[in-house]
């Protein structure tokens, strides 16, 4: 795989930094997927998958967070990303595939 290609791949979520929703989908994403490259730009954490996925369920950053988070809530923190977005009520997936195209 080409450095062209790989980059076709990557995907990346920005999160903003000071938040307890942050932190807990930090550590959740970190302990998940230790493959992500996690920068720390001291305001906000850039988290990028080289595989072209990143998955956030709302229930387990609840149970890492100790209280309940919807997706609404949880998309404050979310300062932007890299990628194509898929949601449900209860997870948001950053893919680079072209979604519309690749569903079943």
């Amino acid at each position: 795989m080409s450095i062209h290609d790989s980059n076709r791949l990557s995907v990346s979520l920005i999160l903003m930094q000071g938040s307890a929703e942050a932190q807990a989908t930090l550590d959740l994403l970190e302990r998940e997927d230790p493959e992500l490259v996690i920068d720390d730009h001291e305001t906000f954490w850039k988290i990028t998958s080289t595989t072209g996925h990143i998955e956030v369920n709302m229930e387990r950053v609840s149970e890492e967070l100790g209280v309940e988070i919807s997706l609404s809530q949880w998309l404050v923190i979310l300062s932007s990303y890299v990628g194509r977005v898929h949601t449900e009520p209860g997870k948001f997936t950053l893919t680079s595939d072209v979604t519309e195209i690749h569903r079943t």
